[in-house]
C-alpha cells in the first residue's frame, strides 16, 4: 500500500473510534436515565400508596361515632338537723309569768302642780279642815279653779257622783285591778258613765266642792286603788 491509502485508513479509524465513544456515552446515559426513571416512579407509587393509606385511615376514623361523656358531678350530702324546740316546761313557766304579771298601762299626772298633801299609806294625819286625825288615801295636787283635769290613763268611766265629803268625783276603771278617782271637781264634768276615755283625755275641771278639804289651797284630790287597796299614785306614775 502506498502512503495515500494509509492516510485514508488512519482518518477513518479516528471517526470510528469517535462514533464508538459516542455510542458508549449514549448507552451509559440511557442506562442512567432508565435507572433514575425507575427510582422516581417507585417513589411516586410509594407516595401515592401512602397518601391513599392515610386517606383510608382518615375515612375510617371519620366513620367512628362520637361518644359524649356526661360531666361527673359529686352528689351533695345534705344533713338534716332537727329544729330546736322549747320544752313544755319553759312554755308553761312563761305562760304562768304572764298570768301572774298582767300588763300594766302607763299613767300620767291628771294636772300639773305641786303635791300639797301626800298619800298617808294608812297612817293618821291631822286635817286642816276638821282638825281630826284621819287617813289621807290620795294626794292633793295644787291647781287653780277651772284648770282642766285629764284622765291618768285609758279606761272606762265607772261612776260620776257628788260625794258629801269629797264633792263631785269621777271614777275610772283602767283594768288589771286599777281604779282612779278625781275629786273636788266643778260641775263641768265632760264624761259620763260607761264612756271609754283615752290617756290624757279631758274629764272635767278643778272646783271647790270637797267640803272635807275646804281649808286647803285650791287643788285636785287624786286617788288610786289597785286590787281593792289604796296605793300611792306617785309610785305607779313615777
Amino acid at each position: 500500500m502506498n502512503k495515500n491509502s494509509k492516510s485514508v485508513l488512519s482518518g477513518k479509524g479516528f471517526y470510528v473510534a469517535l462514533a464508538v465513544s459516542i455510542a458508549m456515552v449514549g448507552a451509559a446515559c440511557y442506562f442512567a436515565y432508565t435507572q433514575t426513571a425507575d427510582n422516581i416512579s417507585g417513589k411516586l407509587k410509594s407516595s401515592v400508596s401512602s397518601s391513599e393509606t392515610e386517606k383510608e385511615a382518615a375515612e375510617i376514623k371519620t366513620d367512628i361515632p362520637k361518644v359524649t361523656l356526661a360531666p361527673y358531678t359529686m352528689e351533695e350530702t345534705v344533713t338534716e338537723t332537727e329544729p330546736e324546740t322549747e320544752s313544755c316546761e319553759d312554755e308553761e313557766d312563761e305562760q304562768s309569768e304572764e298570768t301572774a304579771k298582767p300588763e300594766e298601762k302607763e299613767f300620767s299626772m291628771p294636772v300639773e302642780g305641786e303635791v300639797l298633801n301626800e298619800f298617808s299609806n294608812g297612817e293618821l294625819v291631822k286635817s286642816k279642815t276638821t282638825g281630826a286625825w284621819q287617813t289621807h288615801n290620795g294626794i292633793d295636787i295644787s291647781a287653780a279653779l277651772g284648770d282642766v283635769v285629764l284622765s291618768a290613763g285609758s279606761g272606762t268611766v265607772a261612776a260620776v257622783d257628788n260625794d258629801p265629803l269629797w264633792g263631785i268625783t269621777v271614777t275610772i276603771d283602767h283594768g288589771n285591778g286599777i281604779i282612779t278617782r278625781y275629786s273636788n271637781l266643778n260641775e263641768g264634768v265632760t264624761v259620763q258613765v260607761g264612756q271609754e276615755v283615752g290617756s290624757g283625755e279631758e274629764i272635767g275641771a278643778v272646783g271647790e266642792t270637797a267640803d272635807i278639804e275646804t281649808s286647803e289651797e285650791s287643788h285636785l284630790h287624786f286617788e288610786m286603788v289597785k286590787n281593792g287597796s289604796y296605793v300611792n299614785p306617785l309610785e305607779i306614775i313615777g
